[in-house]
């Protein structure tokens, strides 16, 4: 542990440690490899932080961006997780149960995982906890496992939540800017979901 800490220092990171799947309390600073960034992102930060149903780019620097075809292939291979960062209107989660209090039926691809309110530039600390803890479930705690990060077309909340995964330590990231937009113009089904809990109940 004390290494670790020695490591995150040396990084520029400040971090907390807790259990596996409490979040790390973390302060990345952009790298060098950033100044490729495309325009609209803060470049302080790394991440676009508002109006985020914007036309997106072709790029997110350390993930593998792909079309509805690969996003098809890699979904019915079974060895990536797909994770829907919709952020749904409502008034948020319940502080007292964890539910997310909206109305609004949402649809995505099959199998996926729907954490809301990842996505946003900055996140409060019991946002960066849900997020890292639903992470850290889903892949049992091995960042080598593929993640595939989607919401709708036309949505940066996405971007920021695979560039958040690629700092965060995840080694194989794809990102589908096309999301469930794409997936249904290409014909393929979408099921009605659930958001994760905020407080993992």
């Amino acid at each position: 542990m004390v290494f670790l800490a020695a490591i995150t220092t040396c990084l520029g990171m400040t971090a907390t440690f807790a259990d596996p799947y409490t979040a790390q309390s973390i302060d990345f600073k952009p790298s060098p490899a950033d100044s490729t960034l495309p325009q609209g992102v803060d470049k302080e930060t790394g991440y676009r932080m508002d109006r985020y149903r914007r036309p997106v780019p072709v790029i997110n620097p350390g993930t593998e961006v792909v079309h509805t075809a690969r996003a098809f292939d890699l979904h019915q291979s079974g060895q990536v997780t797909f994770i829907d960062v919709y952020p749904p209107r409502g008034l948020g989660a319940n502080p007292l149960d964890g539910t997310w209090m909206t109305n609004e039926v949402h649809q995505s691809i099959a199998g996926s995982t729907w954490l809301p309110e990842v996505g946003r530039g900055h996140l409060e600390q019991e946002h960066i906890d849900y997020f890292n803890r639903n992470l850290m479930q889903l892949t049992d705690g091995d960042k080598t496992k593929a993640l595939l990060f989607y919401c709708t077309a036309d949505c940066w909340q996405s971007w920021n939540a695979a560039r958040r995964a690629l700092q965060w330590g995840y080694k194989t990231v794809f990102w589908y800017p096309a999301g469930t937009d794409g997936w249904l113009e290409e014909g393929h089904q979408l099921v009605e979901v659930e958001p994760v809990n905020f407080i993992g109940k």
